[in-house]
């Protein structure tokens, strides 16, 4: 009997909490959208990883400098702009 009545004292205390949740939420405020942090992790790991192989074809004289030199650019340039991002997005949920 009193595992019954525990029981009920403990759905009682689960919905009543499930209550105040449902009620403390703001369900007409749009969901804020957020960068995909982890594909944006991937790019960064996917250029690294081209950069290096071009740099290994580079040392084998199969690609000239030049194209070496500008993929690091644009490499440098993409990767700067992925941590702008997430640092401004970390930034804001901070606030």
């Amino acid at each position: 009997m009193l595992l019954v009545i525990m029981g009920w004292f403990l759905g009682f205390l689960l919905l009543y909490a499930a209550w105040r949740f449902y009620r403390s939420i703001n369900w007409e405020e749009p969901a804020e959208p957020s960068p995909d942090l982890q594909a944006m992790h991937r790019k960064e790991a996917e250029l690294l990883h081209i950069q290096e192989i071009l740099e290994d074809a580079c040392g084998q004289g199969k690609l000239s400098k030049q194209v070496v030199e500008e993929f690091d650019r644009y490499c440098n340039a993409e990767i700067q702009d992925l941590k702008r991002i997430e640092t401004a997005w970390r930034d804001h949920r901070r606030k």
